[in-house]
């Protein structure tokens, strides 16, 4: 098992700042000589993995980020097989000539979505854990994931079994709305300090894992196309062992929090959908964020689905460079640039932090146009490069972007409002996507692709909404400063 314990890493060989030197003339030796160590690749890719031990980290959250991390190495194992571009893309090739072609496109459509689209069950999440332990209630949640991901690779190449996956995908990304409503709180008030450089380097830990189960389960099924049979349940077992740690964490202040939240249970101002309007009608700041935020996943989302079918459909690819174009191309980049992203956002506002990074996605958009028009496929991993540094950028500001409004005992609710709307982007974008690829490849073959120029325009919007809302809080603090 990796040893992810907060221990003190050393750099041995190199004098303390107010250790003297010997000799002045020997005064910058050490200094030259850990420079040129440095430099050296083996050295930068030891000082890299260094900066994840839990010993660089703030010391009050060290044991639970070590805790964090080693769940974050072993959950992705079950949890991989469950993203939208995986599952989407295995069961659009999977089950070809299974069902109607055009009834498939939609069914692929949707479970791409489905991790958007299960959020939308966000709000039930939040109240079922109002006034509950948080990390009992994820651990249990995690528990029903495996499950669920057992009896994915159950189900048979028939109708049925296609119905028996969809319905077992989706109620694992069900769960895992569950446990991203209420992992929000745990993080809020675990990490006060550098929260997204911790978060960041957990969720590269995840992604680059999840990156690599998805590459071995390419290979396995261009081998064999049962080979998922036997590598989700072994999978879900090594899980277990990120179940295990994650169980370990410990929440700080969690009893004032849970009887804050008791105590607004009692007067009947618990987590429902009339609270959770309640954020949206009380904060205006925060409704114009929302609001921007709709136009940037929906233009992103309603693309998953014909950047898949593309795959698949104009560029042929098997099950291994489909997978690795739709999934591991822009997970991989995510690590290297989350590190990037998290500088940013801890110090500035996650409006300014958005409108710098929405123009990242509609350059991906351009190149996915291009290449799919001129069937470039090497453009088409250009595009998901491009995507997956948004991506990387995207997943702090998703995860942590509502703490930037709101106190920790009401984190939940703004957080089931932040995900509960992706879910109603997941309910009706990646429809109107394929609706819009299928209008255009019906109308002019082989056009389906501008859906891409639909999308980013959406996106562009999004963008120029952030761009104006940063400019009002410039404003904003330009007078407090004054004042």
């Amino acid at each position: 098992m990796l040893d992810f314990s907060p221990r003190m890493v050393m750099i041995q060989g190199v004098p303390e700042p107010s250790e003297p030197s010997p000799n002045p003339e020997m005064r910058d030796r050490p200094i030259r000589g850990l420079t040129m160590r440095v430099a050296s690749p083996v050295k930068l890719v030891m000082l890299a993995f260094l900066s994840f031990h839990p010993s660089a980290m703030p010391w009050l959250s060290r044991p639970n980020y070590a805790h964090g991390l080693r769940s974050a190495f072993f959950l992705p194992w079950a949890i991989a097989a469950t993203e939208g571009s995986v599952i989407g893309f295995i069961v659009h090739k999977l089950f070809d000539g299974v069902v109607d072609d055009q009834l498939l496109n939609y069914i692929a459509a949707a479970l791409i979505s489905a991790p958007a689209l299960a959020n939308i069950t966000s709000f039930l999440w939040a109240s079922l854990a109002h006034g509950k332990r948080k990390i009992p209630f994820i651990t249990a949640l995690q528990l029903g994931v495996l499950i669920s991901v057992a009896v994915m690779a159950m189900a048979p190449r028939t109708p049925a079994g296609l119905a028996m996956l969809v319905s077992a995908a989706f109620t694992a990304r069900i769960m895992l709305a569950g446990i991203v409503t209420v992992r929000s709180t745990i993080w809020g008030v675990n990490y006060p300090t550098d929260r997204a450089r911790l978060t960041g380097e957990v969720q590269a830990v995840s992604v680059t894992i999840s990156s690599m189960i998805t590459i071995g389960l390419g290979l396995a099924m261009q081998a064999s196309e049962n080979s998922y049979r036997i590598i989700l349940p072994v999978g879900g077992i090594v899980a277990l062992i990120g179940v295990g740690s994650y169980a370990r964490i410990r929440v700080r202040g969690e009893r004032k929090i849970i009887r804050s939240e008791r105590r607004s249970l009692r007067k009947g101002q618990g987590s429902s959908i009339k609270r959770i309007a309640r954020v949206l009608i009380d904060d205006k700041k925060y409704r114009d964020y929302q609001l921007c935020q709709l136009l940037i996943g929906f233009g992103n989302i309603m693309s998953w689905a014909p950047f898949v079918i593309i795959a698949k459909d104009q560029f042929g690819l098997d099950y291994l460079p489909g997978l690795i174009l739709t999934q591991v191309t822009p997970m991989l980049m995510m690590p290297l640039f989350i590190p990037m992203w998290a500088k940013l956002l801890d110090r500035v506002h996650v409006i300014k932090f958005r409108a710098i990074h929405s123009w990242i996605f509609i350059l991906s958009f351009a190149f996915a146009l291009f290449a799919a028009q001129f069937n470039i496929v090497a453009l088409m991993f250009v595009a998901q490069i491009i995507r997956g540094i948004a991506f990387g950028g995207g997943a702090l500001a998703w995860n942590l972007g509502h703490l930037h409004f709101v106190r920790a005992d009401r984190s939940s609710d703004y957080m089931s409002v932040h995900v509960t709307l992706t879910g109603l982007r997941g309910l009706t974008a990646p429809f109107v996507g394929v609706a819009i690829y299928n209008l255009y490849d019906n109308q002019w073959p082989g056009e389906g692709s501008w859906v891409f120029a639909v999308g980013m325009g959406v996106v562009l919007c999004g963008a120029l909404g952030f761009a104006h809302l940063a400019r009002n809080l410039n404003n904003e603090q330009s007078d407090l400063e004054n004042t």
